[in-house]
């Protein structure tokens, strides 16, 4: 099509000087869209405006505002913040702060953010980190916030209970691993004893003390890949991960403490991913 032919089948609204936009419809129709699709009464949405504009909103006003009157403007820009915001988020996932969801909704589903490992630990209990978990999955390079922060006994106690371990380690003396000793300057098989022993524990302290049944529920695995994040997954939906840094130790990585907020989205999914695709390399023989 050229462009005079585009232009021959454009309609010009200049020369319709009768042709009115139904604002006011438009505004109605802006508030119900919004509040259908928070899945809200209309006494929940007016307390929901309540909490974010400076003065109360009342059932009555947003029936108001949907069927007959004219929202004002500070009621539209409040309802395209909560239309924005339920794009990203579930009803179910909110907390009893509507405004606090409103701006946490823009700093994805981080919930913490520590400066190392040591300073999580001191400030985290790591019974918190497991909760009512059904499942929990770790990759790292040793899993020490499962090796040697839990006792055998614990781990074998909650594995009896019904819970479900899958646990991903950097392969000991493995390519990988030797570069990240040279990388962070250990000598040469020093995290590799250290992975080795921890390995060893759940295979040979762990395990074998388990009923039948729930020997099934643990599962030990390697991986011989560049590494580049310790992650731990509980099904609940808590999520702790650390980068793996040039020249520092993972002790003293950054550590992130992320709950899953949405079904879709975020960065809980993107490392349940990353997890899920090194589970699915993994070396089984160990």
């Amino acid at each position: 099509m050229t462009r005079d032919e585009k232009n021959a089948s454009l309609i010009s609204l200049q020369g319709r000087t009768s042709y009115r936009p139904d604002v006011a419809a438009l505004a109605r129709n802006q508030i119900a869209a919004a509040r259908e699709a928070s899945n809200l009464s209309f006494g929940e949405f007016a307390d929901l405006l309540s909490s974010i504009l400076s003065w109360p909103v009342t059932a009555e006003a947003v029936e108001a505002w949907e069927r007959s009157t004219v929202p004002p403007g500070d009621v539209l820009v409040a309802v395209g913040l909560i239309g924005h915001s339920s794009a990203k988020m579930s009803t179910e996932s909110q907390s009893n702060d509507p405004l606090g969801n409103l701006i946490s909704a823009q700093f994805s589903d981080v919930t913490a953010v520590y400066s190392s490992r040591s300073e999580f630990l001191a400030k985290v209990p790591i019974s918190e980190v497991f909760g009512e978990a059904n499942e929990v999955k770790a990759a790292g390079l040793s899993l020490n916030l499962i090796c040697q922060h839990y006792s055998d006994g614990a781990i074998k106690e909650m594995i009896e209970e019904g819970r479900t371990f899958k646990c991903l380690f950097l392969k000991p003396y493995g390519q990988y691993i030797k570069e990240r000793e040279r990388e962070e300057g250990f000598p040469s098989g020093q995290l590799s004893a250290l992975t080795a022993l921890n390995i060893m524990t759940l295979k040979e302290r762990v395990l074998p003390r388990l009923s039948s049944e729930a020997q099934q529920r643990l599962e030990i695995a390697v991986y011989d890949e560049p590494i580049r994040f310790n992650i731990i997954l509980a099904d609940q939906g808590l999520c702790i991960a650390q980068p793996y840094l040039p020249e520092t130790r993972g002790v003293d990585s950054p550590t992130f403490m992320i709950r899953k907020r949405w079904a879709n989205g975020g960065l809980h999914q993107t490392f349940e991913q990353v997890f899920n695709s090194l589970w699915e390399r993994r070396e089984v023989n160990v």
